[in-house]
């Protein structure tokens, strides 16, 4: 009995998810939205640039390089190159920075002939990191690993734009 009830209560449940529109994040497909897109980056061989055209494609979206604005046959997205700043947070009793903040950030749009999909905007990724001046090469490693997963966390922040867009 208590399994039947059990059971039935799941089903319920589940039911009441699917009805509602539920789904988990990232299972919407973006290919179903655009099947290729023509990506115009400012350098097309940065970190940044393959992350990006690895996750597109990975999405199911074809992807194709492109150098001009707007065009009739499918949407263009444009990206600027990423902008790095780091500025010292605090500072420690030798006054020397002790902490730095790592700030990462691109310019968006995306549009076709009949106007913009996505006005220009900015997406910006930031972190706090320590540097030890005991340790300046780990301090450069750090950085560098820092930087990896900013990269990564705009891509993801750029897609998720992308998805939210209405179809």
């Amino acid at each position: 009995m208590a399994f039947l009830l059990r059971s039935t209560t799941h089903l319920l449940l589940l039911l009441a998810l699917s009805s509602c529109g539920y789904s988990l994040r990232g299972s919407e497909s973006l290919a179903a939205k655009f099947q290729s897109i023509q990506l115009n980056v400012e350098q097309s061989n940065t970190e940044f640039s393959r992350l990006l055209q690895r996750s597109l494609q990975s999405a199911g979206v074809n992807v194709e390089l492109v150098n001009s604005e707007f065009s009739e046959s499918s949407p263009v997205l444009m990206v600027s190159d990423e902008q790095v700043i780091s500025r010292p947070v605090s500072i420690n009793a030798r006054s020397r920075a002790a902490q730095y903040e790592l700030r990462l950030s691109i310019t968006i749009a995306m549009g076709n002939t009949s106007g913009y999909l996505i006005e220009p905007e900015s997406l910006i990724v930031q972190r706090v990191y320590f540097e030890d001046i005991e340790n300046i090469s780990g301090n450069r490693e750090e950085v560098e690993i820092i930087s990896a997963e900013m990269r990564r966390e705009l891509v993801l922040q750029l897609m998720r734009r992308l998805e939210s867009l209405e179809g």
